[in-house]
Parts: C-alpha cells; structure tokens; sequence
C-alpha cells in the first residue's frame, strides 16, 4: 500500500513509541452516541407472515421536535475537535477506573500508562469512532473478559458520549507494529488519526540523548 508524507512520518513517530518501551497490550474500539440512537423500530402496517411488513421510527418527543437536537449531535460526530473533547472525557475514566489515577494533575504521585487514542471514519465514512491502545502494566483488570466488563458497565456509564447502541469492542495486541500501522491507515495530509492532545507518549530522555 502506497503512504503519503504525513503517514509515513507518522508511522515513524509511532514505531519509535514501541522502541522506546510502549507495549500496547490491549486494542480497544469504541463508538460514540447518535442522535438515531434515541428512536426505536415499529411496524406500522402488518403483512401476512411478516413479509413486506412496512416498518417505521418513533422517538420520545417527535422527530420534528429532534430536528435541531439531530442536527446539532450529528455536526459534533463529524466534528474531530469535538470528538477530541469527548475523548479527554473518557480519557479521564479510563485512567480512573483502569490504573487507579484521581487526579491528573499530580504527575509526581503516580505513574501514568502510555495511551494511544486514534480517530477515523472507517469506509463508510460517516461520523468518527475511536482506537485505542492500553497497556498492561499497571492496568487493575488482567484479564480480556474483565476488561470488556468493566469497559461496558462501569465506564461505559460514566460518559454520555459513548454509543449506546454498540458495544465497547477489545482484543489483545500480538504485533504491536501491525496495530499501529493500522490505526495509521487513513493519515493523510487533510486529517491524521493520531489524537495528540490525549494520547500519553513516551518522551525521550533530553539528558541521555545529549550525552
């Protein structure tokens, strides 16, 4: 597959995180809520046997009442500063509920895990979901059922923004390299996956280098 300048200098940067230390252990998708999430299936017009049954939507307050709330959510599913934002917010959970960590703002008193947080669209290209790699080390849940537990429970009720129609989806990482690569794949100079504002890095030791 042929990459673009920005890809592959991303890839670069990326592949360095892994030989400076990142291990990601854990590979971890999620979707974020839609406004189509708030209306339900009906059938309107029953057919015998089922088939040619015509189906309709409904939603709590109407959907010309929705309208401005459909639009308004939709322009921030499209929006990748406001999926940026919404990722601190489950950033926040994460290293709550995952490593232990309350309070951000004291880097002196605990250890904070690399996290890497990508953004794309996907084929369809429709409205960002999120990757995410975690690592092991210091993570409270051992286990990829535990993790998927709590993930889809816990933290997953924590924050509005995640989808409630999908399912929080995780696997283990076998090729850190493979993972990276593909979470890279839609970098390109308009757009570049890699959320830099949250992800955790493993910044080089200035001291050594000079020396």
């Amino acid at each position: 597959m042929k990459h673009n300048k920005e890809q592959t200098e991303t890839e670069l940067f990326l592949n360095s995180q892994i030989e400076m230390g990142f291990k990601p252990k854990w590979f971890i998708t999620f979707h974020y809520h839609h406004p189509v999430e708030k209306s339900w299936k009906v059938v309107e017009e029953h057919k015998p046997f089922g088939f040619g049954n015509r189906i309709g939507f409904k939603c709590r307050d109407g959907f010309w009442n929705e309208v401005e709330y459909y639009n308004s959510l939709e322009r921030r599913r499209n929006s990748y500063d406001c999926v940026v934002d919404d990722a601190s917010q489950i950033k926040n959970a994460l290293l709550k509920y995952l490593y232990g960590i309350k309070r951000l703002n004291q880097d002196w008193k605990y250890e904070f895990p690399n996290m890497l947080f990508f953004h794309e669209k996907g084929k369809v290209n429709l409205q960002y979901h999120t990757h995410l790699l975690i690592p092991e080390k210091n993570c409270k849940y051992a286990t990829k059922e535990d993790l998927y537990n709590v993930l889809n429970t816990t933290i997953r009720k924590k924050r509005k923004c995640f989808s409630k129609w999908k399912t929080i989806h995780i696997r283990e990482v076998d090729n850190p390299y493979l993972a990276l690569s593909y979470v890279n794949k839609e970098t390109c100079m308009k757009h570049n996956s890699l959320d830099y504002e949250n992800s955790i890095f493993i910044l080089p030791n200035i001291c050594e280098h000079n020396n």
